[in-house]
């Protein structure tokens, strides 16, 4: 579903150009309006509104290979290799790079989505004093706001759960559970996200199986994919 969602767009963008170069954690930018309630019980809380209208997703052009090794079942692919400009919930569109894995599973198909090389949405204090220290970056936001602005179709309902740790490979990150569903054209989902920055890289990892019963039987085979991965950052950019 997220898959058709990106392609959609990547399909309506204009003539590419050239590969966009990942970028570490920027300088904090202005605040989001508003931050997302997650929900008081074990399973994703689906919100009742439907997702705001967003900017058009624009591409970049072909997408660098993540700095990572990981090893994939018979039968999955690289789906998609994209640099992306994605509208933020600041109405400013940021840079991101896309690879989407994607394979059989259990009673259905799985897709891990990797969007990384984007810089950090951080929320500063406006009674900060001079000189304070800047927070460091927070993934679990970051997922959050890539979640809402990228991941959801228009017209669909999402919701996400209580934040929590996830392992990537011998990395742990933050994320959560989500769930999207009742969208207009394409069919139930759930999963979950995690976020991590490895040498200054920004890297958040979206799982998910269809249809959305799969994910019954299927987590413990896609965190198996993601246990796999060895990141390899320093090596593929390494400092001047």
């Amino acid at each position: 579903m997220i898959v058709a969602v990106l392609l959609a767009a990547c399909g309506a963008a204009p003539t590419p150009t050239p590969t966009l170069t990942p970028v570490p954690s920027s300088t904090p930018t202005t605040p989001p309006t508003a931050t997302p309630e997650p929900s008081p019980t074990p399973a994703p809380e689906i919100t009742e509104e439907a997702t705001a209208e967003a900017e058009e997703t624009l591409l970049l052009g072909e997408g660098a290979p993540p700095p990572f090794e990981i090893t994939l079942p018979d039968g999955w692919q690289i789906a998609m290799q994209n640099a992306l400009f994605i509208p933020d919930v600041d109405a400013t569109a940021r840079p991101v790079q896309v690879t989407v894995y994607e394979g059989p599973v259990s009673e259905g198909t799985g897709t891990i989505v990797v969007m990384w090389g984007f810089p950090n949405f951080m929320v500063g204090s406006p009674f900060a004093l001079p000189g304070t220290p800047t927070p460091a970056p927070n993934l679990w936001s970051d997922g959050l706001r890539l979640f809402r602005t990228a991941m959801v179709e228009q017209g669909c309902n999402a919701g996400t759960d209580l934040e929590r740790t996830y392992n990537i490979g011998d990395r742990t990150g933050s994320g959560t559970k989500f769930a999207i569903v009742d969208c207009p054209e394409t069919p139930d989902t759930r999963g979950w996200f995690v976020g991590l920055q490895e040498d200054g890289l920004n890297f958040v990892f979206f799982v998910y199986a269809e249809p959305i019963e799969a994910m019954d039987t299927s987590e413990d085979a896609l965190q198996g994919i993601l246990d796999s991965i060895e990141f390899h950052v320093s090596e593929s950019f390494p400092a001047d």
